[in-house]
């Protein structure tokens, strides 16, 4: 990781955006952003597509300047500079190589480009080439290496001139699962060996939550949640937040107090003191591996409930779970573990608890 909590508070931010307006005609693309990213950060722009993040992204890089607002990189205003002025280096989902040149060619463009001397040239490359691992790739052609082989290539070439700000645009979308999961793990690992601050755009919540620092979660051309990606998955600061990463139950209920609601008949208890009045609608979501079966008496909302269907997904049961005396229904991710112990079955009866630390509750928009 990028620093402690206590570090990020006293350090300054290498990347300052105030204000960041992008218009497209009448379309509004982004919507006065504001972020600080620091020095040496992982930072993803997550969203679903027409979000913002990847105008954000280009409005950083000077490929599609912003309407208004400011951007600043180490303590310099780039707002309004051209690409070849900025310092950064960029990786595209396409690879983008030149398909008539070697691999050290392509890694190379960029050094070749700047007036740097032959000799220069070929130990940037044979270095660089070393750390993503293909130093026996040179004198090969693009089409000739896998895609997972010359997406590290376009990551060589982004970094072979040093950049301080390296942007990655959807990487990862155009491989397969399985080279998907490796090559995260190898750029992350590339990263952090540099200390390079990082923005990568993805629409991909698992690539987000494993390789990043921190996460943007944009919405409609505006910022819904900036945080760890612990703090986004367990203390998502809206519905949007809580829907778009991970598996989430949507409870409607209404607040018979300050900490509890009435959902379909079952009540539910939160540590949450809401000052809402009584009889106000919230929304109250629960991860679906937050539903537990052991130890039920050690924690509040503990019902009897009855087990509906189960789907087997390898390395647990997704479960439906219906509260006796209610019209409540929950989805509820149990360990193979516990329905073997416990003899979990459809039609199965069971007691199960909703800990209510672990529920967010929002006031229910009109």
């Amino acid at each position: 990781m990028a620093g402690s909590q206590a570090d990020q508070e006293t350090r300054q931010p290498y990347l300052v955006i105030r204000k960041v307006t992008k218009q497209f005609g009448a379309f509004t693309a982004l919507r006065e952003i504001d972020l600080d990213i620091l020095q040496g950060e992982f930072v993803s722009f997550l969203g679903p597509s027409g979000c913002g993040k990847t105008t954000l992204l280009r409005a950083i890089s000077g490929l599609d300047v912003q309407t208004s607002g400011s951007i600043h990189q180490g303590g310099r205003d780039i707002s309004e500079l051209p690409v070849s002025e900025r310092d950064f280096g960029i990786v595209f989902q396409s690879y983008a190589l030149f398909p008539n040149l070697k691999i050290k060619d392509n890694v190379g463009y960029g050094l070749v480009s700047a007036g740097k001397s032959r000799k220069e040239v070929a130990a940037r490359v044979s270095e660089l080439l070393a750390m993503v691992g293909l130093a026996d790739q040179a004198e090969k052609y693009p089409a000739q290496l896998s895609g997972g082989q010359q997406q590290r290539i376009s990551l060589a070439r982004a970094l072979a001139l040093s950049p301080g700000l390296l942007l990655l645009d959807e990487p990862l979308s155009a491989l397969d699962a399985r080279v998907r999961a490796r090559l995260r793990g190898e750029i992350r690992d590339v990263q952090q060996r540099l200390g390079i601050t990082t923005i990568m755009v993805t629409h991909d919540q698992e690539e987000a939550l494993t390789m990043s620092d921190r996460i943007v979660v944009m919405n409609h051309g505006h910022i819904e949640q900036v945080g760890t990606p612990d703090e986004i998955y367990r203390r998502p600061a809206s519905p949007f937040v809580a829907d778009f990463v991970g598996r989430m139950n949507f409870i409607e209920g209404k607040l018979t107090d300050a900490a509890s609601a009435d959902c379909r008949g079952a009540t539910l208890r939160f540590d949450t003191d809401l000052t809402y009045a009584p009889g106000t609608g919230v929304t109250i979501c629960v991860r679906p591996e937050d539903v537990i079966v052991r130890d039920t008496s050690r924690t509040g909302n503990a019902f009897d409930v009855d087990v509906g269907v189960m789907e087997f997904m390898g390395n647990h049961f997704s479960t439906t779970l219906h509260v006796q005396g209610s019209s409540l229904s929950i989805s509820a991710d149990l360990s193979m573990n516990d329905v073997r112990d416990l003899g979990i079955k459809p039609g199965g009866r069971v007691k199960a608890a909703i800990p209510p630390d672990r529920l967010r509750v929002f006031a229910t928009v009109a």
